[in-house]
């Protein structure tokens, strides 16, 4: 709003004489202090002083001999001064050509001849204040359409690193300020887990070469969490050198050539009681927070004693929420008095991207929801290899793969020797204990990425071997077996030796895209019954063409010796 005493810096555009000299003496009946009238005979020359000089107003007389018609002149003001306000002067007394003129961009319009002092006071005290309306809405206008640009920026995303990095580089554009970032405030219930959590700032531009490293700029910025929680409120200063600051943060913010600071917490729902509750008897020690040793950064409020069952600082708000970090724009080229608008649009980003942080955690540990559901779909929940699910699935795709290309198939089936008797020796557990040993083995030796080890039922495994030749499957099967008789696994009911052996079954083909999986299973099956058959603790390979069954060959494992 515009004062009675305030000096106003007036550009007259008039060619005529009379009453270029009526407009001065009409304002140069106030004082000089309240009006500075600056006369220029032409267009032209009124662009050159507007280009050289700032003026509060323009008074624009249309009827010059270098005009271009009212609309224009004011068109090509406009563009050259966007913000000074046009008062028009006219010979011409008609509404529809003063309507057109306002619409064209001018505050106000005078018939000469038509005012006195007062009203041509009034015209331009009102033209400002009217202009300084609009800009202010223009303003507004233009930073709604940013912040909207940014929340549907942040809503589109689901990284919350790329959500931060565009908001920080956004926030320094907009406001025209020299550094930006966001800071994660000290995660007390991770550490309390028992992690290395300390706060960090996880979003920066502008920001100079070691900045994010300095363990001192951390600890000054820990401290403005900690004001943000206490306050209830933003952290807005004007002039760094002025301002009352805990400990050393003064000298550091000014090392760091910082003259204003505004800053805005990030918060997020939290139940920090039952973390803490979960947790009694867990005691930080006040040198390992946040690496504050040594450091008279800390307010004095850290010192004073905390609930019982936990030493760690409170950085819950009157709401229950919890202090995630804060969002903090640096001035560093010269002091700067904080608007309004500016510590407003930045609460409304702090409130979209703590949406959007707890929306990324949220998809987070969806996806680790949805992963796990899949190793439960897939794994069998007592060795941790696939389990027969899995195993047909990956036997169906590698058959269609392989068909296509014209490669071999191998699959080998494994049983357990006498594994009742020892179940019924041992008992369960013991059972249990030795299908995950055995289950183990054979994992380890399907190396490459494309095999697969999996327990197709009981005491029964599978292994899938795509592009293996017979050959490579038989090395992998006395890997295996080589591999369960290192273990030395006692069996004492086993009546072919001492310890735990395995029978094996061999099938290897080039699928044919007509059939299924199922004949190549059939085959493994019946060579893995020969070797049952003929006396355990040996591998048999079924018939050349595994699709017609062909009586299998086998070769005896080295017995099992005490």
């Amino acid at each position: 709003m515009l004062t009675r005493n305030q000096s106003l810096k007036i550009l007259l555009v008039e060619d005529d004489l009379a009453d270029a000299t009526l407009i001065e003496d009409l304002l140069g009946s106030f004082s000089e202090s309240l009006f500075r009238l600056q006369t220029v005979k032409s267009l032209e020359m009124g662009l050159a002083c507007l280009e050289a000089e700032k003026f509060d107003a323009v008074l624009l007389d249309l009827s010059m001999s270098d005009g271009l018609g009212g609309s224009e002149e004011i068109a090509v003001l406009k563009a050259r001064s966007p913000t000074v306000p046009i008062v028009v002067l006219t010979d011409i007394n008609d509404d529809n050509t003063a309507l057109s003129l306002l619409r064209s961009g001018a505050q106000d319009c005078l018939v000469k001849g038509r005012f006195h002092r007062t009203l041509l006071v009034r015209a331009i005290h009102y033209a400002i204040e009217r202009q300084r309306i609009e800009e202010q809405l223009r303003q507004q206008a233009i930073r709604e359409r940013l912040l909207g640009q940014m929340i549907e920026h942040i809503r589109s995303s689901i990284d919350a690193a790329s959500i931060l990095q565009s908001t920080v580089a956004e926030v320094r554009q907009f406001l025209k300020t020299d550094r930006v970032l966001i800071y994660r405030c000290q995660d007390w219930a991770s550490q309390l887990d028992g992690e290395e959590q300390k706060g960090a700032i996880v979003a920066g531009d502008g920001l100079p070469l070691g900045y994010i490293e300095n363990q001192s700029i951390s600890a000054a910025l820990a401290v403005s969490c900690f004001f943000l929680v206490e306050s209830q409120s933003v952290q807005a200063i004007a002039d760094v050198s002025s301002a009352e600051l805990a400990g050393s943060c003064k000298e550091l913010l000014a090392d760091c050539e910082i003259a204003a600071v505004l800053s805005v917490p990030i918060w997020q729902s939290g139940d920090w009681e039952t973390a803490f509750q979960r947790r009694q008897g867990i005691v930080l020690e006040p040198e390992k927070i946040a690496g504050a040793a040594e450091d008279d950064l800390w307010l004095p409020a850290l010192a004073k004693p905390q609930a019982q069952g936990s030493s760690a600082p409170d950085l819950r708000g009157e709401n229950g929420n919890s202090l995630w970090g804060m969002l903090t724009a640096y001035n560093c080229s010269g002091v700067r008095e904080w608007q309004q608008w500016e510590i407003d649009f930045l609460q409304q980003l702090a409130n979209q991207v703590a949406i959007a942080i707890e929306q990324s955690q949220l998809y987070r540990q969806l996806a680790i929801a949805n992963q796990k559901l899949q190793e439960l779909a897939t794994t069998d929940g007592l060795t941790g290899i696939a389990n027969r699910r899995q195993f047909d699935r990956v036997l169906m795709l590698e058959c269609r793969r392989l068909a296509r290309q014209e490669l071999p198939l191998s699959l080998i089936m494994f049983d357990i020797d006498f594994f009742k008797l020892y179940n019924d020796f041992y008992g369960h557990v013991g059972g249990d204990d030795c299908l995950r040993q055995v289950a183990g083995a054979i994992a380890s030796a399907a190396k490459r990425a494309g095999d697969l080890a999996a327990r197709y039922g009981g005491e029964e495994f599978a292994v899938v071997l795509p592009n293996t030749s017979a050959e490579g499957a038989n090395v992998v099967a006395r890997k295996i077996c080589d591999d369960i008789a290192s273990l030395k696994l006692p069996h004492a009911r086993s009546p072919i030796g001492s310890y735990v052996t395995l029978s094996c079954g061999i099938a290897t083909a080039i699928p044919a895209e007509e059939e299924s999986p199922d004949t190549l299973i059939r085959s493994a099956d019946s060579a893995l019954y020969q070797a049952k058959t003929e006396g355990k603790n040996r591998i048999c390979h079924a018939g050349r063409n595994a699709r017609r069954l062909e009586p299998a060959s086998c070769q005896t494992m080295s017995a099992s010796a005490d």
